[in-house]
C-alpha cells in the first residue's frame, strides 16, 4: 500500500512532536494548553498531534526542523514514517523520488533516519537495498529502460553517499578494510554499502571498486597490508573467468595473511570455499557484525 493509498490518520504522539520541534515534552505540553498547538485527546487523555496540526504550527511559527525539513504536509507525513521507522511506506517514498531522479530528496530522508538513531546497517537492509531490488525488478520486467535502471541506481548511490556525512563516524581507526567488485560489475552500490557500513565501525577503508589488474592490487596489499579484503558480486557475465578472478583474490590475500568475507547474489553461483574466505555475508546486518 502507497502512502497515498492510506486512508487511516497519522497521529504523532508529545515525545516525536518534541523531537520534531528540537523541544522538550513539557513544552508541548505548554504550547496546547496555551492554544499554539492544536492536538487531540485519547480516552485516557493523552495528546495525540495529527499532519495538520503541525503544519499549522510551523507556518505560524515559522519554524524549521531538521529530522526532514517540513515544507509541506507530504514532508511531515515523511517525518511521521522516519520516526515511526515505517519501512515499507519510506521504500516506497525512495523508488518513486529515485526514479524521478530526485536525489536531494532521497538524501534528506536518509539522513531523517540518520538523526532519528536508525543504524546504517538498518537504512540499507531495510529500505535501500530492497528499493534498489524493486528497481531491478522493473527493468527486468522491460518497465524501465536500462537508462532510467541506471539513472534511479545511481540517483540513491549519490544521496547515500551524501548522506553518509551525517553520521557518526569514530574518530580512531582500529582496522583496515579493502573493498573491492569482481571485474564485470554494472553497479558498485552494495559495495559502497559495505564501506559505509565499516566506516561507521571505525575501519580506514580502501575502496577499490571495480577490481584492478592482479599485479597492481599486490601494490595495495604490499602498501596498505589491509587486514580484511571484502568482495561484493552481484552480476556474473562469465561465471569461469568470475571464479579464476575470486581464486587469484584469495590467494593474493592468504599470502598477506588478510581474512576475506564475500558477499551478493554472485554467490549462489560462485564457489566460496577458498581458505581465505572466512564468512559469507547475507546483509549489511551480517557486515556491521562481522
Amino acid at each position: 500500500m502507497t502512502m497515498a493509498e492510506q486512508k487511516t490518520p497519522l497521529y504523532f504522539n508529545s515525545h516525536e512532536v518534541a523531537k520534531i520541534l528540537q523541544v522538550n515534552v513539557s513544552t508541548i505540553k505548554r504550547w496546547t494548553e496555551e492554544g499554539k498547538l492544536d492536538c487531540v485527546r485519547t480516552h485516557g487523555g493523552h495528546r495525540r498531534f495529527l499532519m495538520n496540526h503541525l503544519a499549522e504550527f510551523l507556518r505560524a511559527e515559522g519554524r524549521q526542523v531538521e529530522i526532514y525539513p517540513v515544507e509541506t504536509e507530504a514532508d511531515l507525513e515523511l517525518n511521521y514514517h522516519i520516526l515511526k521507522r515505517n519501512y515499507p511506506q519510506l521504500q516506497s517514498a525512495i523508488l518513486m523520488r529515485a526514479l524521478q531522479a530526485e536525489r536531494d530528496v532521497i538524501q534528506k530522508v536518509i539522513t531523517g533516519l540518520h538523526l532519528n538513531d536508525i543504524p546504517v546497517h538498518t537504512i540499507y537492509d531495510e529500505i535501500l537495498t530492497p528499493v534498489l531490488h524493486e528497481v531491478g525488478h522493473l527493468w527486468s520486467a522491460g518497465e524501465l529502460a536500462v537508462a532510467e535502471e541506471h539513472l534511479a541506481s545511481q540517483t540513491i548511490r549519490d544521496a547515500m553517499i551524501r548522506a553518509q556525512g551525517s553520521v557518526q563516524i569514530p574518530q580512531g581507526k582500529n582496522h583496515t578494510a579493502l573493498c573491492v567488485n569482481l571485474s564485470g560489475e554494472l553497479h558498485d552500490i552494495a559495495l559502497k554499502m559495505v564501506d559505509h557500513v565499516l566506516e561507521a565501525r571505525g575501519f580506514q577503508i580502501y575502496f577499490s571498486g571495480q577490481i584492478t589488474p592482479l599485479f597492481k592490487m599486490k601494490q595495495i596489499f604490499r602498501k596498505y597490508h589491509p587486514e580484511r579484503l571484502y568482495i561484493s558480486s552481484t552480476f556474473i557475465l562469465d561465471a569461469e573467468a568470475a571464479q579464476n578472478e575470486l581464486k587469484m583474490l584469495c590467494d593474493l590475500a592468504r599470502s598477506f595473511n588478510t581474512r576475506v568475507f564475500v558477499g551478493g547474489q554472485g554467490f549462489t553461483i560462485l564457489d566460496a570455499n577458498h581458505p581465505a574466505i572466512v564468512r559469507q555475508l547475507k546483509s549489511f546486518a551480517d557486515v556491521y557484525e562481522s
